[in-house]
């Protein structure tokens, strides 16, 4: 049985999360981190499934936040596919521009806080679109397969627009296998459990308040049977890695992320403001192959 193809991804994403470390590390206390929600952001892009074959289509759903406390909202959003990337270290920009296609979303936005518009596509038929219409126009360039490869990892773009102007971009690759999807495919992680000191909590729920001079444990129990393994490019049977990164509106982690599947990090009642009465709490689990779970929001009280 053939093998599914993932270390690639798996090295992109972990390269990602090594990066974001490096630069929070290098940062002075004047900078704010990327775990303090601060700006529009998108916290996840959730596949489902999470690789397709011939005839299949995938739905992406992204999980995105408004700019807190500047009463913008969420005013467009758009999503475009492309079969072909120049790779990651150029934002996987499209290899042919004429191959990049919008994409109609299920929807508009409709004010909801968090989720934003759906898109469902059929990645192997839009591929096949692409080379197509290259034919048509005298062939591929070099940089271009003139056939379906056995395997290619699609490219699905998101940009998210605020009634500020702030804009955000994400993107989530989904592999397309030309013989059919793997009969045991990817799968995100689950998130069994969630405690804020102590504290099990539920999406929406508010925890124990954060004084001067306390630290609260957060924990992220994820389930250890939703770690999988997989074969990577050198034929090794390897199991994935998986990650949590922790989010905060107001105070600050003394680590933004932690391994699964028991992730720990503690918020600190640090960089309070005057205003600031309550901290919303977010946590994100990552396979670092493009599963992904969220969990939250969970408010702290803030004590002065």
């Amino acid at each position: 049985m053939r093998a599914p193809r993932f270390h690639g991804i798996r090295r992109v994403f972990l390269a990602v999360f090594l990066a974001l470390g490096a630069a929070g590390a290098a940062c002075s206390s004047d900078f704010t981190p990327r775990s303090v929600l601060a700006d529009l952001r998108v916290l996840a892009i959730q596949a489902s499934p999470l690789e397709v074959g011939p005839g299949e289509t995938v739905t992406l759903t992204p999980v995105r936040l408004a700019p807190p406390g500047k009463g913008a909202t969420i005013t467009d959003e758009r999503w475009s596919f492309c079969p072909f990337s120049v790779g990651g270290t150029v934002g996987y920009a499209c290899a042919v521009p004429a191959c990049e296609v919008p994409l109609h979303s299920e929807g508009t936005p409709s004010g909801d806080p968090v989720l934003g518009v759906a898109v469902t596509a059929d990645p192997g038929a839009l591929a096949q679109q692409c080379l197509a219409q290259l034919e048509a126009q005298g062939g591929a360039p070099p940089s271009v397969p003139s056939q379906l490869p056995q395997i290619i990892d699609t490219v699905f773009r998101y940009v998210a627009t605020a009634s500020d102007g702030e804009t955000r971009e994400a993107v989530q690759l989904v592999p397309f296998y030309l013989d059919g999807a793997p009969a045991v495919r990817n799968l995100p992680p689950v998130i069994q459990e969630v405690d804020i000191g102590g504290q099990e909590v539920s999406n929406g729920d508010t925890g124990p308040a954060l004084g001067p001079g306390v630290e609260l444990e957060v924990r992220v129990r994820l389930d250890p049977a939703s770690i999988q393994s997989y074969v990577d490019d050198a034929g090794r049977t390897i199991e994935e890695t998986l990650i949590v990164s922790f989010f905060t509106t107001v105070g600050r982690f003394d680590y933004d992320r932690a391994s699964g599947p028991d992730a720990r990090v503690k918020l600190k009642h640090d960089k309070i403001g005057a205003n600031d009465s309550a901290a919303q709490l977010w946590a994100v689990a990552s396979d670092l192959r493009g599963g992904a779970a969220v969990a939250g929001p969970f408010t702290v009280p803030i004590r002065r």
